[in-house]
């Protein structure tokens, strides 16, 4: 290697992607059911108790909206499109009759995801009284789950507001060991590279990128929400299994994933095999 690639190489090395912290204001929460209108009023402030936290910090106007039978997508999206609300909380297969497999989300939810901007948040289905389930009692353990958090501010953001004034924040970065593993093999190809120093210090570089940069959310943090706990995880992993694990292990009770790709109308890779089988967990869909 030439002088001027080391050089090059350790100027690369030493630049490392800072968080910048911006406030999150949620002004108008907006809570689609499937409900009669008296369930979905009574859902409504079952959501209300469970972000009681978000309640108190914003002050929030609620606004219950029951969907019928009769009523298709557009319309949905014409009420979001009135009401402009800064989060919707709703579950999956609104209307649908699959509501109880874990094989989908529902057109409702897909399009909500990805044709407007606004957050979602995809809760258990209600009971058979209509409540939101018990399980969700309050959002100290947030999770900011991805395969990419270098310059994923927004999602730490959300999560950061969402978790309660003594609350804890989980962030977590999954390298996908599926993919390394297939460069690895297209490496152990060829001659001219030894394959084990270049599986030692590409594993070590994938992986110490994301820690640099949760150890800067960690110092704006501390100084902005000194009351908020955090604690981090960067890991080889990209099975749903792996995500489970993460949440198990840190007590978790809200996970916050991104959905959107710039490249592309269907959801962000991570998120939609997330969505579909982490029914019991209420996920946070930017």
């Amino acid at each position: 290697m030439s002088k001027l690639d080391q050089f090059e190489s350790a100027f690369k090395s030493a630049a490392k992607e800072q968080y910048r912290y911006s406030a999150v204001t949620l002004a108008k929460i907006l809570v689609v059911t499937d409900l009669d209108e008296s369930d979905s009023m009574r859902f409504c402030d079952d959501v209300k108790a469970f972000l009681d936290a978000v309640q108190i910090k914003d002050g929030a106007k609620w606004v219950a909206h029951h969907t019928t039978p009769d009523g298709d997508v557009g319309d949905l999206l014409g009420v979001v499109e009135r009401e402009q609300p800064d989060l919707i909380c709703s579950y999956r297969n609104l209307h649908g009759r699959a509501r109880h497999y874990p094989f989908s989300l529902g057109a409702h939810i897909d399009v909500l995801t990805q044709a407007t901007s606004t957050p979602v948040l995809l809760l258990p289905p209600p009971t058979d009284e209509g409540r939101l389930d018990p399980s969700c009692r309050r959002t100290q353990g947030v999770l900011i789950l991805t395969d990419h958090l270098q310059g994923s501010d927004s999602m730490i953001d959300y999560g950061a507001h969402f978790a309660t004034a003594t609350g804890r924040l989980v962030l977590a970065h999954l390298e996908d060991d599926g993919t390394f593993e297939r460069y690895m093999g297209v490496i152990g190809k060829i001659a001219s590279i030894d394959t084990e120093d270049a599986r030692v210090a590409i594993a070590k570089q994938l992986l110490k990128e994301p820690a640099d940069y949760m150890e800067s959310v960690r110092v704006v943090l501390d100084k902005t929400i000194p009351e908020l706990s955090i604690a981090t995880e960067v890991a080889m992993g990209h099975r749903v299994q792996d995500c489970v694990r993460l949440i198990e292990a840190n007590d978790i009770e809200l996970v916050v994933v991104n959905t959107k790709d710039e490249d592309q109308l269907a959801m962000h890779g991570l998120a939609y095999p997330l969505a579909i089988e982490l029914r019991a967990v209420p996920l946070l869909m930017l």
